[in-house]
This record gives structure tokens, C-alpha cells and sequence, in this order.
């Protein structure tokens, strides 16, 4: 019998498969060789694909002429947008055909921040909470214990307010994204995900991740990270959500 898919399996289809590159990608315009150069300055275009002698061919800034595309150069239209993230950090730019094969979009990393890829990082952000908060509901029915006093004050009266609106949750469910980070560092539980984590490391993380998502929520216009910076964290956040679940001692 074919497993039921839960609500985690169903977000994590939305953000890493559904939600491909072209909702961040441009249309494509072609040039002829005779004022590329002279179009791609007046649009403040740094790539372009120009019409030499009937075949296309690419130019970016720095060339000294166009050149053959090459298969690097390609990027499928149905990539997932977090993936086209990834190769847009090790590439500038790539070209993108229709469902007919023809050239029609440009990706570059200018695009990356762009409001779909906001959602995708914010969207992977809430899984791994998600993900995390389960885990304390499944293998640590005395938490409380990891979190200080006011913390969970905090907690209890959102919880109590939540409850006197009639919203169907539990306490775990009103627990900060920090308050996660604590839970999971006492008995240094974070070793449970990889034991050669340390706890400087962890914070550090947790800390960032933290703030991107406050970044993120509040629409700020420069999220304080590198795309680098930003790809170590998905590359955290994904080292945890996919291995299986570990076993903490209460």
C-alpha cells in the first residue's frame, strides 16, 4: 500500500519540486550583431544571445566577441527553484527554453533575490521548525526544562491566548524559533543530527537561520547574507530534515 503523504511531506513537494525557476526568470531579448552592444549598454544588460549570420550565439560583458552556447550555459525550465538557487551561486547566469525548445528566458543571479525565492527560503525555514518542533512533541515530554523560566512564560501565554481564540494547539506549537535552538542545545541534543556539531557551531547557525527568517518575514530589502551564506544554511537545514530521526534521552 502506497504511504499517505502528511502535511511535512506535502510542504517540502511544494518548495523543493513544485516551485520551479521561472517565476524569477526574465524574457529573453535577442539581438543582431550589427547594436548589441550598443542595445545591452542602453538596457544595462551584462548577457545576451545575439543573431550572427543567422545562428545564436551568446555575449556577456568581457567578451571580446560572441561565442557558441554551450550545454553549461542551459537550464531547464522546470528546474526547482531551490536547486536554480544552488547553480546560480557556482554560475552568473543561464538561458532557458520554451516547451517548443526555443530560446525565451534569461536567469541571472540578480534574480535571485526576487519575492518566489523569498518564499522558497522562508518556506524551507518553517519545515525545518516544523520538523524540529515535532521532535520535541515525539522524544521530550519534559522540554520545559530546556528553555529559561521567562522564555516559557512567553509561551504559556501565547499559548492561552491562542487557546481563548479557540485555535486548536499546544504548547510546543508557541515556542520561538530560538526556544528550538535551546531545547535541542541542551545536552548538547544537537550531536543527535551530527556528532561533530559543536555547540558554537549549532548557536552560530541557529542564530542566523533565525535571523534570516526575522529578515525574511519583515520583507526586508537586504537580508544580511551572502547567497553563500545563505546556501550553508539550506545545506544545514536539509542535513537535518533529511536524515532520520535521531533518538534523544528525554
Amino acid at each position: 500500500m502506497k504511504a499517505r503523504m502528511n502535511s511535512m511531506d506535502r510542504l517540502r513537494l511544494l518548495f523543493e519540486e513544485q516551485i520551479n525557476v521561472l517565476p524569477i526568470a526574465e524574457n529573453l531579448v535577442l539581438f543582431d550583431k550589427s547594436n548589441f552592444r550598443e542595445e545591452m549598454k542602453k538596457r544595462n544588460f551584462h548577457s545576451a544571445i545575439v543573431n550572427v549570420d543567422g545562428a545564436w550565439m551568446k555575449f556577456d560583458d568581457g567578451d571580446a566577441a560572441p561565442s557558441p552556447l554551450l550545454e553549461e550555459d542551459w537550464m531547464e525550465a522546470d528546474t526547482p527553484l531551490l536547486i536554480a538557487f544552488r547553480m546560480l551561486i557556482q554560475r552568473r547566469r543561464y538561458f532557458i527554453k520554451d516547451e517548443e525548445g526555443n530560446l525565451a528566458y534569461i536567469v541571472t543571479r540578480t534574480d535571485l533575490d526576487k519575492i518566489p525565492l523569498r518564499i522558497g527560503f522562508f518556506g524551507l525555514i518553517s519545515l525545518f521548525e516544523t520538523h524540529l518542533k515535532d521532535l520535541i512533541r515525539k522524544q521530550l515530554p519534559h522540554w520545559e526544562e530546556s528553555i529559561t523560566e521567562n522564555r516559557l512564560g512567553q509561551a504559556r501565554n501565547l499559548y492561552e491566548w491562542k487557546k481563548a481564540r479557540g485555535e486548536e494547539i499546544d504548547l510546543v506549537q508557541c515556542l520561538q524559533f530560538g526556544d528550538l535552538g535551546s531545547v535541542f542545545s541542551k545536552k548538547q541534543r544537537f550531536r543527535k543530527f551530527e556528532p561533530d556539531f559543536s555547540r558554537d557551531n549549532w548557536v552560530d547557525m541557529m542564530n542566523k537561520i533565525g535571523r534570516l527568517r526575522d529578515e525574511l518575514a519583515h520583507s526586508q530589502s537586504h537580508l544580511g547574507f551572502t547567497w553563500e551564506e545563505i546556501d550553508r544554511m539550506i545545506i544545514f537545514i536539509r542535513g537535518i530534515i533529511d536524515r532520520e530521526d535521531p533518538v534523544f534521552e528525554g
